[in-house]
């Protein structure tokens, strides 16, 4: 089934990408990608300029990590709560990655990969990559069980309340 690509689309796509660069580090792309979604909504209407704007933004965006410019179905997150979990799960790779680099030799050796891959983690990207997933599940499903409102501040979910324990849990950590 076809998307229709009307002046709506183009407004939510642009919506979209700008949520994103309010919560998210574009580096150098930000102004241009912020101008560009700026003249998307402004040219939303007209539908052969909205496509070429958007294959420009897709370019410049494509590569950034946790980017807006996704394949598939699109999130049923509002534009603003999907940028703010963008933005933890940036942060979470930023701060892991540092730590990752700094001391590959001895967490490559005992922070290994979940699950029946075995191994050893690659790159300290890899291992980042492992934590971001994490703290995206965890936003997710914060998210869902209504202890987060999806709020960020420099990256560090606002308000964000921890899972309660059940009973067997806290009798198992005594």
């Amino acid at each position: 089934m076809a998307i229709e690509k009307n002046e709506n689309y183009w407004n939510t796509k642009a919506s979209i990408g700008l949520a994103w660069l309010n919560e998210n580090d574009a580096g150098p792309y930000a102004e241009v990608l912020r101008g560009t979604l700026t003249l998307l909504q402004a040219s939303a209407s007209d539908n052969s300029e909205a496509e070429r704007l958007w294959a420009g933004i897709r370019a410049m965006a494509g590569g950034l990590p946790n980017t807006f410019i996704k394949r598939g179905r699109g999130s049923s997150l509002s534009p603003e709560v999907q940028a703010s979990v963008d933005s933890v799960v940036n942060a979470v790779e930023t701060v892991f990655v540092g730590v990752f680099e700094a001391h590959f030799d001895l967490m490559g050796q005992v922070i290994l990969p979940h699950g029946k891959t075995g191994g050893v983690y690659a790159s300290p990207s890899d291992m980042a990559d492992y934590f971001g997933k994490k703290a995206r599940r965890a936003c997710m499903v914060a998210l869902k069980e209504n202890r987060w409102n999806g709020m960020v501040d420099g990256g560090i979910p606002q308000g964000m309340t921890p899972p309660a324990l059940n009973e067997s849990e806290v009798t198992q950590e005594e």
